[in-house]
Order: structure tokens, then sequence, then C-alpha cells
């Protein structure tokens, strides 16, 4: 596969976490009345796994970009 090609299903998958999360924050804190409920705890569990999901993938996003970002650092710190 293409650098390239990783580089936007990395991205995508990104996005479509990142939608996930920000829904289910809205869902647990804003539309679902707190307690045990089993609608509740689904929505914990789906918010606590895509922001696992999400960390995992910008990990792995800063580490395909590692040399740009050193790179980067450097020219910034010069100035």
């Amino acid at each position: 596969m293409k650098r390239a090609w990783i580089n936007y299903v990395l991205d995508i998958l990104m996005l479509l976490t990142a939608i996930v999360l920000g829904i289910s924050s809205l869902l647990v804190w804003v539309v679902l009345p707190k307690g045990y409920s089993p609608q509740w705890l689904l929505w914990i569990a789906i918010h606590k796994w895509s922001g696992f999901a999400l960390f995992a993938e910008a990990f792995v996003h800063i580490a395909l970009h590692w040399r740009w970002l050193w790179t980067m650092t450097k020219k910034v710190l010069r100035r």
C-alpha cells in the first residue's frame, strides 16, 4: 500500500471515530438521564472505547509523521 493511501485511510478512521466520540459525549452528558440504565451504560462503553480507539489512531498518526514533525519543530525553534 502506498503511504498516501495509508494516511488517507487513517485520517478517515480518525474522523469517524471522532464523530462517534462526539455523539456519545452528547448523548451521555446531555440527552440521556444519569444513572445506570442499560442505554446509559451502553453509551458510556461506546464513549470509552471510541476514546481509546482515537488515542491509538492518533499515536499511529504521529508515528507515521514523526520525521515531518521533528523537521518542522527544528525549523520553528530556529526562528
